[in-house]
């Protein structure tokens, strides 16, 4: 028996080598750098693929992945068990999200953000406030965890912003109030996600929680003071022609402390890269050269590998279970209608399908998921059959509602921005 397995394990090219188990193919061992390729391969792919079936290129991606893991799934069905997560895959991946909250945090615009009156501010956060209340309802009668009700509250910006940008109208006023609505739920449901796990751990974690804008407004003060002494080495940050890259360096080293410092406060780490995008869009006022830099990076490896690697996990036969389907349909619903209450009742956008664009693509909700997911499972309060079900249903809002925007919105598009230069 031990010769076969021998013989059967050498007969395998290297970097794919299965371990048998009483003659039956248990799993599998692939090299990363295999696994890296097929992501490469998928990533080049994914743009033609989402333009024959015109579908936002995230949602392209995404669905790449989610293919890739059903059929992994039917494999493990059949006796082959092959295992595509690998820490190198984890640490790209994870790159690529914080690239990605970087970036979005880069692109906020604090002079259009202090030219919205008052009344529209008030509006946004009317808005996001009831989108929270409506989501928890559902999920509190039945006996849910609150948990639950605030990751379908959030919204996932990490999608939101591509498909604005993919479509060419994420500087309009349309797109900037999508953004900002995206942005603040986005942020406030990790905050409340946190909160509702510090909770768990007693009064200090709260306490640091709360300190967090305090924390930000130092860091800025500092900044400034740095610019206000060190105008030479600052201008040599957005220099786009600087030979050492000092910009890009000063930027990935940025983002990684910021990371490590969420990391150690005890919030989502992802947020740090996020809060380190804004800090850093409201210092430069002339960023676009370190954006430039950043975009092939980010759009070009990092995060495809981010959004393929996302769907990886998800298997389309979970369907099949009936309780797991309820789930789903259930939390797709309450997505959808608690963004289109209040957007709707509000008549928060100038025009009908405006409003019921902006209430599907707010449905998308991926970052917040992969977030809440991971604080509820270490905190333990959602189990691994609730957790499966978040992911599938997270994965599943950045396929559909990107889709239904685009066929809502496009047949407007065209012809409102040609006119007025403005589609909301």
């Amino acid at each position: 028996m031990e010769m076969m397995e021998i013989v059967a394990s050498a007969s395998v090219p290297t970097g794919l080598a299965p371990i048998l188990v009483n003659g039956r193919i248990a799993s599998s061992e692939i090299d990363p750098f295999i696994i890296l390729a097929v992501v490469a391969v998928l990533g080049f792919a994914a743009p033609f693929f989402a333009k024959a079936l015109k579908l936002p290129l995230v949602v392209g991606e995404i669905l790449f992945g989610v293919i890739i893991g059903s059929s992994l799934h039917v494999l493990g069905i059949v006796g082959l068990d092959i295992d595509l997560s690998s820490g190198m895959m984890d640490l790209l991946s994870t790159l690529g999200f914080i690239t990605l909250m970087f970036m979005i945090g880069m692109e906020n615009d604090f002079d259009q953000l202090r030219a919205i009156s008052r009344r529209e501010k008030l509006a946004i956060l009317l808005v996001i406030s009831a989108n929270f209340m409506i989501a928890l309802v559902p999920f509190l009668l039945l006996g849910l965890p609150l948990m639950v009700g605030l990751i379908v509250g959030g919204v996932s910006i990490a999608v939101v912003m591509p498909v604005l940008r993919e479509m060419g109208i994420q500087r309009t006023g349309f797109g900037f109030k999508m953004m900002l609505i995206a942005q603040i739920a986005d942020v406030a449901a990790i905050f409340l996600l946190s909160f509702s796990a510090a909770s768990e751990s007693g009064f200090r974690t709260v306490m640091i929680l709360i300190s967090i804008p305090l924390l930000f407004l130092i860091l800025f003060w500092l900044a400034d003071l740095l610019i206000w002494y060190k105008p030479h080495l600052m201008s040599r940050i957005t220099n786009p022609t600087d030979q050492a890259e000092l910009g890009v360096r000063a930027t990935l080293a940025a983002v990684l402390i910021f990371y490590g410092l969420a990391l150690f406060i005890g919030i989502e780490a992802v947020l740090g890269a996020f809060l380190c995008g804004m800090l850093f869009s409201a210092i430069f006022k002339e960023r676009g050269a370190m954006m430039e830099k950043f975009m092939p990076l980010g759009y070009g490896f990092l995060i495809p590998i981010f959004f393929i690697y996302q769907g990886f996990s998800v298997s389309i036969l979970d369907l099949f279970d009936a309780g797991a389907l309820a789930l789903l349909f259930l939390l797709l619903s309450v997505q959808f209608i608690s963004k289109a209450i209040p957007i709707m009742v509000s008549k928060f956008f100038k025009r009908p399908w405006s409003n019921i664009g902006g209430s599907l693509l707010l449905g998308t909700n991926l970052s917040v998921v992969v977030a809440g997911v991971k604080i509820g499972t270490e905190a333990g309060i959602l189990d691994e059959r609730t957790s499966t079900v978040l992911i599938l249903y997270g994965v599943t809002s950045c396929i559909l509602f990107p889709m239904l925007f685009r066929k809502v919105f496009r047949k407007h598009l065209s012809d409102r921005v040609g006119a007025e230069g403005d589609p909301s």
